[in-house]
């Protein structure tokens, strides 16, 4: 059972970086299907704060201890990867709108219990 997690783990942790990060685009047309007439400028939502270039030294938020979440093994194991790439993490916005909260990107939502659920 532990080596099926294993193996599933990266993709997991794949599906839920993805999750928070994205959001739903709008539909165009398809190949079969020209436009018939110009669709009315949509006003884009500003994207979430997150910070562009990390330097070197640069302190970050850290990130809680999978230990936390151990009777959920699957947000744990996305906690372990998120203690691997916090730079990544910083360099992304979060689209729930955490920034509300006072958080500057996606690397903020694994500093606390946020980022599971």
């Amino acid at each position: 059972m532990r080596s099926v997690f294993q193996a599933l783990a990266p993709a997991l942790v794949a599906s839920f970086i993805w999750a928070a990060c994205s959001r739903p685009q709008p539909a165009g047309p398809t190949a079969a299907e020209p436009p018939s007439a110009p669709s009315p400028k949509v006003e884009s939502a500003p994207v979430p704060p997150f910070h562009r270039n990390i330097n070197p030294g640069q302190p970050l938020p850290q990130v809680l201890p999978a230990d936390v979440f151990r009777d959920t093994p699957a947000i744990a194991e996305v906690y372990r990867a998120a203690r691997r790439i916090p730079v990544v993490l910083a360099q992304q916005p979060c689209y729930c709108h955490c920034d509300r909260m006072g958080h500057g990107s996606l690397l903020d939502c694994f500093a606390t219990d946020h980022g599971a659920g």
